[in-house]
């Protein structure tokens, strides 16, 4: 049990890693956006669930249960609201951008 319990909180520190390097090497803020909310999310909830499995109590369990349904409902509300923010002030987009769909469906209404 405590090699899985080390390989999941391996893959989880390293998808916390992997967005940690991704915010820090996206050229624009929509990427790093989702650089910064994708992983991690995946990363914190793999750590969780070695926890339950670490400590196997209910009441670690359900806090981390908790949590878990948390970060998967406030990290896309976030990530929303970052991503509108910046497109609503025009903030500059990587060069190879090819599409925009935000501006495209403004020009349609």
């Amino acid at each position: 049990m405590e090699i899985a319990i080390t390989i999941i909180l391996g893959l989880g520190s390293l998808l916390i890693l992997l967005g940690a390097i991704g915010l820090n090497r996206f050229p624009d803020i929509y990427m790093r956006m989702h650089a910064a909310t994708k992983a991690p999310s995946l990363g914190i909830s793999l750590m969780l669930i070695a926890f339950i499995l670490y400590f196997g109590t209910y009441a670690i369990a359900l806090k981390a249960v908790m949590i878990i349904l948390f970060i998967f409902i406030t990290t896309p509300i976030a990530s929303h609201a970052i991503g509108a923010t910046a497109h609503h002030l025009k903030i500059k987009k990587w060069t190879k951008m090819k599409m925009d769909d935000l501006e495209r469906d403004r020009d349609l209404k």
